[in-house]
């Protein structure tokens, strides 16, 4: 991880977030195959939306936990035209771990400016 890149990403992404009355945690969990997952967690009460990027940021999955049920939001489904047009950006030359983030903080930031809840979680 590119500690300035993500610094600046997870403080851009934050703010909205923490306006709504969310709290901020960043953790890491170690993997049984020597690999370790970097978790931004975002909770108001008990539930939580996690941020989790394997290390070297080749995966970031996005996980909610509402009510204690998980749900694992597809970005690509719920922005199909963000997500083509970040696709055919980087059709030629892969996307960067820092454009992956950029791109994944603002879909959430999307959500959470233009949606009642936050993928389940009551604003």
């Amino acid at each position: 991880m590119n500690e300035v890149q993500s610094a600046e990403t997870i403080k851009a992404l934050t703010l909205p977030i923490l306006e709504k009355g969310f709290s901020f945690e960043y953790f890491y969990q170690k993997g049984g195959d020597s690999s370790c997952v970097y978790i931004c967690r975002f909770q108001k009460g008990k539930d939580f939306l996690d941020w989790r990027e394997v290390s070297g940021g080749d995966e970031i999955n996005i996980v909610v936990s509402v009510k204690g049920e998980y749900a694992f939001p597809s970005l690509k489904k719920l922005y199909p035209k963000q997500y083509k047009a970040f696709r055919r950006k980087h059709f030629f030359k892969k996307a960067s771990v820092a454009q992956r983030r950029e791109f994944v903080a603002k879909c959430l930031i999307e959500e959470i400016n233009t949606k009642p809840t936050f993928f389940g979680i009551k604003l």
